[in-house]
């Protein structure tokens, strides 16, 4: 038998093992019972970065300070969050244009000055009740909490959002010395232009949706034409539109990935920046010989990483 048969056949028993081992630790949940990414065996380990959807919103209120230090406690790469300004012009966290599914008030952010929103509790969302008294944030607690965390903020800014407002947002992100780790998406496409031309040195992704239609084309273009930085794209899109996107030199995110086979499929795409409600970066919590299997995975993916550096410099 010669050597190139006895590599590759090793390599074989490496990976059957390695498929085994994913096997046993198919359905490694957190304490919380929140999936890990752990769990799949196609997603080398640190190879994509997560970002907690309004915060780890599978177990805290969306958008809400438990929300966000919960996501640094895991160990996500960054915290996603929707911003819009109060009629005062406070910068707050908020998903919806009114306070009333979130909280025991009623009314338009816009037309809410900020005391108004932060004499309200927010009253919904997951494990509400174990949060008792928690207030809408504003934007820059929110940025303190990613600091204190070493969390990427990433901020939505909605798009009924005045574009004129834009000129103080820029002013508070970039009166921040941390600011070289912001992110920016929006769905409004003059909202996203502004924002490059204001923090031109800040990424800028536009949103979009499923509903593709005439729309994509337009929406790469007006990326490339007004400098963006890339797409973050609702995670019902093809291979097809997702390589058109990189291959017009622009960066990829997706939302909401929820389960590992939706991540496992984006991955094999190219996208590595994953926003979600449930699953988690953390390592599961398991017995000795679940810890002991999640220390051989993450070995084998040591080995196999370096493997392909090496044929990589070959080549």
């Amino acid at each position: 038998m010669t050597k190139n048969v006895r590599g590759k056949r090793l390599v074989c028993i490496l990976l059957a093992v390695a498929l085994l081992l994913g096997s046993f630790s198919a359905a490694a949940f957190a304490q919380d019972g929140t999936l890990s990414i752990y769990a799949s065996y196609r997603i080398p380990t640190g190879s994509v970065r997560m970002t907690a959807h309004r915060g780890y919103s599978a177990v805290a209120p969306e958008n809400t300070l438990p929300a966000f230090r919960l996501a640094g406690e895991y160990g996500f790469w960054g915290a996603e969050c929707d911003t819009a300004p109060t009629a005062d012009g406070v910068w707050i966290i908020m998903h919806d244009d009114t306070v009333d599914r979130m909280t025991d008030g009623e009314g338009r952010v816009v037309e809410l000055t900020f005391d108004e929103i932060r004499a309200l509790t927010v009253d919904a969302g997951s494990n509400a009740d174990a949060y008792p008294g928690t207030k809408v944030p504003t934007l820059t607690e929110y940025l303190d909490v990613c600091k204190e965390y070493g969390l990427h903020p990433v901020i939505e800014i909605k798009p009924n959002t005045p574009v004129e407002s834009l000129d103080s947002l820029a002013a508070l992100l970039g009166a921040r010395e941390e600011k070289d780790r912001f992110v920016l998406i929006t769905f409004g496409r003059a909202h996203a232009a502004r924002m490059k031309t204001l923090t031109p040195d800040l990424p800028v992704y536009l949103l979009m949706g499923g509903d593709l239609n005439e729309d994509f084309d337009d929406a790469v273009r007006f990326c490339a034409d007004n400098g963006l930085d890339g797409l973050d794209f609702c995670c019902n899109w093809d291979e097809a539109h997702v390589r058109s996107v990189q291959d017009a030199g622009l960066e990829t995110m997706v939302w909401t990935v929820d389960d590992l086979a939706t991540a496992e499929t984006y991955y094999k795409m190219g996208v590595r920046d994953f926003t979600t409600n449930a699953l988690t970066p953390a390592k599961p919590s398991g017995n000795i010989l679940q810890r002991f299997l999640w220390k051989v995975r993450d070995l084998w993916y040591a080995v196999i990483l370096r493997f392909r550096a090496i044929r990589g410099k070959a080549a």
